[in-house]
């Protein structure tokens, strides 16, 4: 299944995958699961604005894309979704899944609480101290401390595709890379060439397909003669201040 839909009023900093730390990719993945169980349908991928949401869930890949204008957010989604065909106007348009946990509205709700305690409390209390709080005799409570720590234990797989014209700063901070990892210290840059789009970051990240190849940087024809000429420039330049600079 291919769901896409405009990220809209989810639009925020954490919705938008500016992922520093562990919470906030659970704090993310449930962000996603609220909205899945409230939205109508997804919408046509040609037409859409950015930003928008891209969730694929297939048997073999699940995996989350927020596009943006100059970025590409992508990390992976543990949960099965798949359409309610039942017809019952009861039940939510769309189900969403882990192994035998049916996630409903309850369950979710749940799940944001024990996120909430754990962010508060996360310094003074574990989490084992904070889940064995909770109402153990409450089907749905089990469920959420269950899904909690799965998404505890999930590796976010993240990556994030960027064309950045404002920070770019040669072969240190590429004009197009990927940045791998969301915490710092296990953060790093892969630079590419040349600007990519969505079908291309999916190919990349699509085991089924032909893998990429990494290449040690190799300056271009191209970019040595702007290089040179950007050199030039500066040396023309001194000289020009070093000749005003005899004449006074």
């Amino acid at each position: 299944m291919r769901y896409v839909h405009s990220l809209g009023s989810m639009s925020s900093a954490k919705m938008e995958g500016k992922l520093k730390k562990p919470l906030d990719y659970i704090n993310i993945v449930l962000q996603i699961v609220e909205h899945l169980l409230s939205w109508d349908g997804p919408e046509n991928e040609a037409t859409i604005k950015m930003p928008y949401l891209v969730i694929k869930s297939t048997k073999i890949i699940r995996r989350i894309f927020i596009i943006k204008n100059d970025q590409i957010v992508s990390f992976s989604f543990p949960f099965h979704v798949y359409e309610n065909k039942t017809g019952d106007a009861v039940l939510n348009k769309w189900h969403v899944r882990y192994k035998d946990i049916d996630v409903s509205t309850i369950i979710l709700s749940k799940c944001r609480e024990l996120y909430s305690d754990y962010e508060a409390y996360q310094d003074k209390k574990s989490y084992q101290e904070i889940a064995s709080a909770q109402n153990l005799a409450d089907t749905d409570t089990l469920k959420a401390i269950r899904l909690f720590e799965m998404l505890m234990i999930t590796e976010p797989a993240y990556v994030r595709y960027d064309y950045d014209p404002k920070g770019a700063k040669g072969q240190k901070h590429p004009l197009c890379h990927f940045d791998c990892n969301f915490i710092d210290a296990h953060h790093y840059k892969i630079g590419l060439h040349y600007r990519i789009n969505l079908v291309q970051v999916e190919d990349l990240l699509d085991k089924d397909t032909d893998s990429w190849f990494i290449a040690k940087y190799k300056e271009s024809a191209i970019e040595k003669k702007k290089r040179l000429k950007v050199r030039l420039a500066k040396i023309k330049k001194k000289k020009c201040i070093r000749k005003r600079k005899k004449r006074k």
